[in-house]
């Protein structure tokens, strides 16, 4: 079910999965970026769950300050919430993808996540778990 679109995000809530889906599309500002971000932490609160799929495949690259304040800011937050998995459908392009290496060189903690090339693959994944 949709519950919120801006012009960069699409985010979905799956309560089957337990699963909160952001679908990024095209390329964000720091603003855009960051307030996606921020609206995907308070609909993950309100709604207690578990994991966050993150649809990047149609996403322009993020700023390296951007992935920082992701990894400082907003992971702690969804990890009190109640985040323990994140699934990550990472783009085909090269420059988007350094984005996402940017993320998973500065996340650690006891959140698994995980890269997929595809939504239903992350998505089978995400089934599996509790």
């Amino acid at each position: 079910m949709k519950v919120f679109e801006s012009q960069n995000i699409v985010i979905e809530r799956d309560d089957e999965l337990k699963c909160l889906i952001q679908n990024w599309k095209g390329f964000a500002s720091s603003e855009r970026f960051r307030e996606g971000i921020q609206k995907s932490i308070d609909l993950f609160k309100d709604k207690k769950l578990n994991k966050i799929l993150s649809n990047t495949k149609d996403f322009g690259m993020v700023k390296k300050e951007d992935t920082e304040w992701v990894n400082s800011y907003s992971m702690p937050l969804l990890i009190k919430d109640g985040l323990k998995y994140m699934a990550f459908v990472v783009p085909s392009n090269v420059f988007s993808q350094m984005s996402v290496e940017n993320f998973k060189k500065q996340s650690e903690g006891p959140v698994e996540i995980r890269y997929f090339d595809d939504v239903s693959k992350a998505k089978e994944w995400m089934a599996e778990l509790p």
